[in-house]
């Protein structure tokens, strides 16, 4: 039988389901997007989507972690599935609810990984019918992992639509993603996408925001220049919002201090954490304090750098709403600190806890960065061969993480170690 006779003969509910999902910018689909973009119960679609595999018009690529089964429309048949779409309207309607589920199902992650993160206010949305809901941080990383491929598609084709809305706020809304795995050859080209989606939405809070994460992950290949410039422009046009201008102020010092601008750095993240003082925002004075207390340190004043990361430890665990990802790198920072002012003993002691929380949190990048962090040190206290291992275990998880930048200064490390 060929593929016209077999979608010739389907019933109409898969039939219409086919032809909806068929122009999706997805490179694959579960059931819960399925549901909530073609507006069928997930009991449904789950029957529909199984015997519309059955009759091979679908494939079944496997179970996904958060997911379930996930399905892709067999090469073959894709086209003849686009000619029994419905018009133009229809079709919106149903790629407008796929992005809104993308969007949703994103900030719910972002409430367990990254509670801190703001929500982009939107003019049109539609919740899911039965969303999905993530209990532990894990799981909704889990989730957004596995929907990583499908974020670029997402963005392009909504602002092809002219949907800029929908298309800044699926890269706003996946920055937990980014955040925790680093992942930086779809962090910079999905936000310079975003970007350029704010600027045409026109949302001055939007593009700040698109601002401001493409100058974080900038920052992380050493696009020093660029990163600053972005946050620049960030704060013009957050003049008159204290919070705004903090935060800016903050990112600014952030990529001085990665540069080892640390002169330059300190008055940025001081300025940043008076502003966030007088506001009461112990978060947002905690991250610059981290920095001023490293900055201090690696310029050979730890005694000054190490009661400054104290003090960030003491304003993150004193928060409401636990913020475990920044208190460990509050811990990294300052085992680097104590290894600087010569406690050896007390600075693998920190570092190895450190260590130990990322993984827990499942954060790869910065592991490898502990790791990092411990070599050195070893370094420091006269072992050598410790700190080749170090640096090796590092290598190896940034090379695994594809972070060349990283992945360079290792293999400088290593070979500075080895000529000693």
């Amino acid at each position: 039988m060929t593929i016209t006779d077999t979608i010739d003969r389907l019933p109409p509910r898969e039939r219409r389901l086919l032809a909806q999902i068929a122009d999706l910018p997805a490179p694959d689909l579960d059931v819960y997007a399925v549901a909530t973009a073609t507006e069928t119960p997930t009991s449904q679609t789950r029957q529909l989507l199984g015997e519309l595999t059955v009759k091979n018009l679908l494939e079944n690529t496997g179970d996904v972690a958060t997911r379930g089964p996930v399905y892709t429309i067999r090469p073959d048949v894709a086209g003849y599935a686009l000619e029994l779409a419905d018009g133009p309207a229809a079709r919106t309607a149903v790629l407008q609810r796929y992005l809104d589920y993308l969007i949703t199902t994103a900030y719910e992650a972002g409430l367990i990984l990254t509670p801190h993160h703001r929500v982009l206010r939107r003019t049109r949305s539609s919740e899911p019918a039965e969303p999905v809901r993530f209990a532990v941080g894990h799981v909704a990383l889990a989730w957004l992992e596995s929907m990583a491929d499908a974020l670029l598609p997402a963005i392009i084709v909504a602002t092809r639509h002219g949907d800029y809305q929908a298309a800044t706020c699926v890269t706003h809304a996946a920055r937990p993603l980014f955040l925790y795995t680093r992942r930086y050859e779809l962090w910079i080209p999905t936000h310079r996408q975003g970007l350029a989606a704010a600027e045409r939405w026109g949302d001055t809070l939007a593009i700040r925001e698109m601002l401001s994460a493409l100058a974080t992950g900038l920052r992380g290949t050493g696009e020093y220049d660029e990163a600053i410039s972005c946050l620049q422009r960030a704060r013009s046009l957050a003049e008159g919002d204290l919070e705004g201008t903090a935060k800016c102020s903050s990112g600014i010092g952030a990529c001085l201090h990665a540069d080892a601008r640390y002169v330059e750095a300190i008055p940025q993240l001081t300025a940043a954490a008076t502003r966030y003082e007088r506001l009461g925002h112990a978060r947002g004075q905690a991250l610059a304090l981290i920095l001023i207390g490293s900055a201090h340190a690696r310029q050979g004043h730890p005694a000054t750098g190490v009661p400054v990361l104290h003090e960030a430890c003491t304003l993150l665990s004193g928060l409401t709403d636990p913020d475990p990802l920044n208190i460990t790198r509050a811990l990294a920072y300052l085992g680097e600190a104590h290894s600087l002012a010569g406690a050896h003993d007390l600075a693998a002691s920190v570092l190895v806890k450190a260590l130990e929380r990322f993984r827990s949190h499942h954060v790869p990048h910065w592991t490898a960065h502990t790791m990092e962090f411990l070599g050195q040190a070893a370094l420091r206290a006269g072992q050598r061969h410790a700190a080749k291992d170090w640096y090796a275990t590092s290598l190896a998880q940034y090379t695994d993480l594809a972070s060349s930048h990283d992945a360079d200064r290792l293999q400088r490390r290593i070979k500075a170690v080895s000529h000693q």
